[in-house]
């Protein structure tokens, strides 16, 4: 035999052995706890999701998933300690239409590129937003709101969460969709604007599904519209932007889980996987309607166009309304 014929047979059996390893590696995942970053403090929305799922996902993996909450900076101080983690499936998080979309298009000198520095995972949630004026503000209706502005141009202030924060985008969209004079007033925090909302000192706003139902509740706000594709079982007799004739304003929030860049295929695959098989889960999704959110499971493909196509339409609403961030 050739001293060629051993050195192929010896490549091919070192080959073996690197891939029986590789395979046996990637069936292994996870063999230790998953650490899980949320760009957004305890109590929220943003985290109140991410618990839901990782209860269920981490006794479906057999491992703890820590969940470590890093807010600031609109989200981008835990998305940078996402992209910059070792890229082994072992360090993942949150991305939003507020932190991963509409930031990336206003923030200025962010320390990760989106589009580069990150692997989508999986697509968890989508919400619908409410838009919702105060009770002392005499329409009952998007028409009577929209003839209301256009009669009395200074008469209407809104609030959101900020200059450049996802409540103003989908607000400016609303606006300017319907022709309506509106002022903006950003807040620090959204429970600032919406204390405010309440009280009558800003007539309206657009606000999450699940932090302005309370309040329409109680009678302090009016709702007059869900933003989403269809009316929420929360609130059946609030029609939708589209059934009043306001399609091109439709838009619902989202939340999805992506990685750093770079991570194993199969790392990757086996967490969408589990996730989408939490999100099928009667319990999960009961406990999604609780807090009016919808399900959205996807493949992998699926999730990273949905992303590319979020941030082609709303980079575009911001463009046209010359919207920066503070």
């Amino acid at each position: 035999m050739s001293s060629f014929s051993i050195t192929c047979r010896a490549c091919l059996g070192l080959l073996a052995f690197l891939l029986t390893g590789y395979q046996a590696a990637m069936a292994a995942y996870p063999d230790k706890p998953i650490r899980f970053i949320v760009p957004a403090a305890p109590g929220g929305g943003a985290d109140t999701t991410v618990r839901i799922v990782t209860t269920a996902l981490a006794q479906r993996l057999g491992q703890p998933i820590v969940i470590d909450n890093k807010p600031g900076a609109a989200g981008a101080i835990g998305l940078d300690a996402i992209a910059k983690a070792p890229a082994d499936g072992y360090t993942i998080g949150t991305a939003n239409l507020s932190n991963f979309t509409v930031a990336s298009n206003v923030a200025k000198n962010l320390p990760y590129n989106p589009s580069r520095d990150f692997s989508p995972i999986a697509m968890l949630i989508t919400q619908p937003y409410l838009l919702g004026v105060t009770a002392g503000l005499p329409v009952k209706s998007v028409k009577e709101l929209t003839a209301y502005g256009k009669a009395n141009p200074k008469a209407l202030f809104y609030g959101s969460s900020g200059n450049g924060s996802a409540l103003h985008v989908v607000m400016e969209l609303f606006r300017t969709s319907v022709g309506m004079p509106a002022t903006h007033v950003p807040y620090k925090s959204i429970v600032a604007a919406q204390t405010d909302l309440m009280g009558g000192q800003i007539q309206l706003m657009i606000d999450n599904f699940s932090t302005m139902a309370p309040n329409v509740e109680s009678g302090r706000v009016r709702a007059l519209a869900v933003t989403g594709p269809k009316r929420s079982p929360a609130m059946p007799n609030v029609p939708t932007l589209a059934e009043l004739g306001v399609p091109a304003a439709e838009a619902v929030t989202w939340a999805g889980v992506v990685g750093p860049a770079r991570m194993p295929a199969d790392v990757v695959n086996r967490l969408n996987a589990e996730i989408n098989a939490v999100l099928a889960d009667p319990k999960v999704q009961k406990q999604f309607a609780d807090v009016a959110s919808d399900p959205a499971p996807m493949t992998v493909a699926e999730f990273a166009q949905y992303i590319k196509a979020q941030d082609a339409r709303w980079s575009a609403v911001i463009k046209k309304g010359n919207i920066t961030a503070d």
